[in-house]
């Protein structure tokens, strides 16, 4: 037809760009001067831009799509990184605003349960997003990691160990397991409550970051056992814990991995960086 696979691309990359990402955007749009841009009379419709991407989508090839995109990401960032391969992963919970019916979410936006859906996003060291996924109703991040392990495999494209980070909705001392056997290291806050490190083992610790910012902590290094089960079965990770004062006095925040060679301020530094993907977000 009149708008090929070219200019409807193209339209929806430019329309992204001007922070009008979904197709409603358009009608706050000229489509005579986006037109323009495209080469075309002018530019396409909602109606037509719906239509398209219900043909596009047709087509079944999404999940072939996302996958060669996250490939492509992570290419471009293959050897600049100190930590190897860093990745972030985290739900995010986007209110629906349309007529279908849908399970209620609680959203903290909202701050009550309201129809959404949840997504599950991956993003690279710098919170950039690699892949995006639906998550399955009611899934845990826990769930949701251990689903996504073959995907982040494909998308690395070799066997190097990649350090996956995540918050405490992922705490599963057998997800910490089976991601280590798979190629994966975990790095994690640990969920409270935890015995504290004893004072003398803390010591002082610089970083300097890409950006040339040098960072200062009083952590502790220390290897932990986490229980599997009730069976006294266990699963040895180390314990990188950070010494920071509070109006009600010093407080220890505990970070577990299972990634053995990175300095202790790297550990601190990329567990920190989480909140790339929050700012994201």
């Amino acid at each position: 037809g009149f708008y090929g696979l070219d200019s409807r691309l193209v339209e929806g990359v430019l329309r992204c760009l001007v922070a009008e990402p979904r197709a409603e955007g358009a009608t706050r749009l000229d489509p005579v001067a986006l037109g323009r841009v495209l080469g075309l009379d002018r530019a396409p419709e909602v109606k037509t831009i719906r239509r398209k991407i219900g043909w596009l989508a047709g087509q079944g090839k999404a999940d072939q799509l996302l996958e060669t995109m996250a490939r492509h990401h992570l290419d471009r960032h293959h050897d600049d990184i100190e930590a190897g391969v860093v990745l972030y992963v985290d739900g995010h919970v986007r209110a629906y605003q349309g007529t279908r019916k849908i399970a209620k979410t609680h959203a903290a936006r909202l701050r009550f349960p309201a129809p959404a859906t949840v997504e599950t996003w991956v993003s690279d060291g710098r919170g950039d997003p690699v892949l995006v996924v639906m998550a399955e109703p009611a899934a845990s991040l826990a769930g949701e990691l251990r689903r996504l392990l073959p995907v982040l495999r494909e998308a690395v494209g070799d066997q190097r160990r990649v350090l996956v980070g995540f918050d405490r909705g992922g705490w599963s001392p057998a997800l910490f397991k089976h991601l280590y056997e798979s190629g994966f290291d975990p790095l994690t806050w640990r969920k409270q409550p935890a015995p504290n490190v004893p004072p003398d083992a803390f010591g002082e610790v610089t970083l300097t970051d890409e950006q040339g910012v040098t960072h200062s902590w009083q952590a502790a290094d220390t290897l932990v056992d986490i229980a599997l089960d009730d069976h006294g079965t266990t699963f040895g990770m180390r314990q990188v814990t950070r010494l920071y004062d509070t109006k009600t006095g010093p407080k220890q925040a505990h970070i577990l991995t299972t990634r053995q060679d990175l300095p202790v301020g790297e550990v601190l530094y990329r567990m920190g960086s989480r909140w790339r993907q929050e700012n994201y977000f």
